[in-house]
């Protein structure tokens, strides 16, 4: 089982990668406002969440699924070798390069099938997503996005499920710059008519990178025309096509507050800021949960067959987020009047009330995800979506009623709320379904920086200014000081 040195190393390293992403995404926009405008910028915006969603509608979520797999059967692997004396001259053993070779396969027709889709999709899509026939050329010239996109995410599941984050990191990192580069040359030289090859060269330079980093180990090999590797990823696709469907429910979830908002007579422009809100709440508390993707999961796959052993990591994991969590969101919250004027304008300070409420959110989120990730670590799909089901229904009604009654910051209390309630549904019933048990230190940790956490935002919320200032500088202190002897305690374990 992995230590808090090895967690907080493996966050270190995927959290700076999501940082340098964050950073070259602001450079990029900088450079598409100068070269492309504010119109440039907003087709490119649609050509890339069109391509996304048709991409995550053809390829199975085999991103997610094969990790599953791959990682487990790497832990057996693991497992046998400590048992065994002898040596092997490979890393992996036939049956991992086999399992390899069927992930590559089943990714290859899957980015196929994006491709051939959005080829037959094009007139279509152009119309959906502009409301006019004129992009249609854009979208046939788009379609190698979509496979480029599935192959890269099927290389970034083989570096994760082999624990290979260095060079998963390494690959990221130089897909990011070289996406840069190549944004930044085209939008200079052909203004608008350079968003579409911008986009297909990136993808293309991040496949290419991530290729690279996977066939050190795995050297490419695919086998379409074999029916027994074409039997052998049914269940990736059975397990993947539930995490593809839960995410549609999500955006589902998305679509029917903002209609009731709409119904509600809202407005648009206060719509808008309940998005800038939730993407403000979310976005850059979300690269710790990325990092820890990339290596909790295979973690948590290997150890299934031992529930001591899985109860201590999914509790190990725990603390290691909310030691995370906690100091970072109370310092976004009381700098947010700066943040809001750095990313977007003082129209949009309506939403730190919104941001504030919405912070135990994702501290919430921070406790029960580790828990959450055991229904797809047994391959339960059933489960998964039936949780994902009742969560979709609570957050939409806990967000319709805030907003009805409170506005803005009613919308983040509902986010609180149903993150809340998430929590204490995943815990009670994966207690009961798979025995997990939330030990009594976790517990204590969690409510420990609870409370600091919560006084804190109260603070930056006051008008006071001086209360503001002392109360979140005295809450953050305690709240560094209290994460930081749990640090040095389970440093030294």
């Amino acid at each position: 089982m992995a230590n808090y040195r090895q967690i907080f190393r493996s966050t270190g390293l995927l959290g700076s990668v999501q940082l340098l992403y964050i950073l070259i995404a602001i450079l990029r926009n900088k450079v598409a406002a100068i070269f492309i405008g504010a119109a440039g910028m907003g087709l490119a915006d649609l050509y890339a969440r069109t391509i996304e969603l048709l991409g995550s509608a053809t390829n199975f979520g085999l991103g997610m699924s094969a990790v599953k797999q791959l990682a487990e059967l790497c832990g057996e692997e693991e497992q046998q070798k400590e048992k065994s004396s002898a040596r092997s001259l490979r890393p992996f053993s036939s049956v991992v390069y086999k399992q390899v070779c069927v992930i590559r396969t089943w990714v290859l027709l899957t980015a196929i099938l994006g491709t051939l889709t959005c080829l037959a999709l094009a007139p279509l899509l152009s119309r959906w997503a502009t409301d006019s026939p004129n992009h249609t050329k854009a979208f046939y010239l788009l379609a190698p996005m979509v496979g480029l996109t599935t192959l890269t995410g099927g290389e970034m599941a083989i570096l994760k499920a082999t624990r290979r984050l260095r060079r998963l990191a390494t690959a990221t990192s130089a897909g990011a710059v070289a996406t840069l580069f190549l944004t930044s040359s085209l939008y200079a030289w052909l203004g608008v008519k350079g968003i579409v090859p911008a986009l297909v060269l990136s993808a293309a330079g991040l496949f290419v990178f991530h290729l690279q980093a996977a066939t050190r180990d795995f050297p490419y090999h695919i086998n379409p025309f074999r029916s027994s590797i074409v039997r052998k990823g049914l269940p990736l696709v059975r397990l993947g096509t539930a995490f593809i469907l839960a995410g549609i429910m999500t955006s589902g979830a998305e679509m029917i507050i903002r209609s009731a908002l709409m119904y509600n007579q809202a407005g648009t422009a206060l719509i808008g800021l309940y998005a800038a809100g939730l993407a403000l709440t979310v976005s850059y508390a979300r690269m710790i949960f990325v990092a820890m993707d990339a290596e909790y999961f295979p973690r948590l796959t290997t150890v299934l067959g031992n529930r001591r052993e899985t109860n201590l990591t999914i509790n190990l994991q725990i603390n290691s987020l909310i030691v995370l969590m906690s100091p970072f969101l109370l310092t976004f919250c009381l700098f947010l009047p700066l943040i809001v004027r750095l990313l977007y304008t003082e129209e949009f300070l309506d939403i730190i009330p919104m941001v504030i409420c919405a912070a135990p959110f994702m501290y919430f989120k921070a406790i029960y995800t580790p828990i959450a990730y055991l229904p797809l670590a047994h391959g339960d799909s059933v489960r998964y979506m039936t949780m994902e089901f009742i969560y979709n229904v609570v957050f939409c009604i806990a967000v319709i009623v805030g907003f009805t009654y409170g506005g803005l910051w009613g919308a983040g209390i509902g986010l609180t709320l149903a993150n809340l309630f998430d929590l204490l549904l995943i815990s009670l019933s994966y207690s009961l379904h798979y025995g997990y048990r939330m030990n009594a230190d976790t517990l204590r940790r969690s409510v420990l920086l609870l409370f600091p956490l919560l006084t804190g935002l109260y603070c930056a919320w006051h008008p006071s200014f001086p209360l503001r200032i002392a109360g979140g500088s005295c809450c953050l202190l305690l709240m560094v000081a209290l994460s930081w002897s749990v640090f040095k305690r389970i440093k030294r374990r």
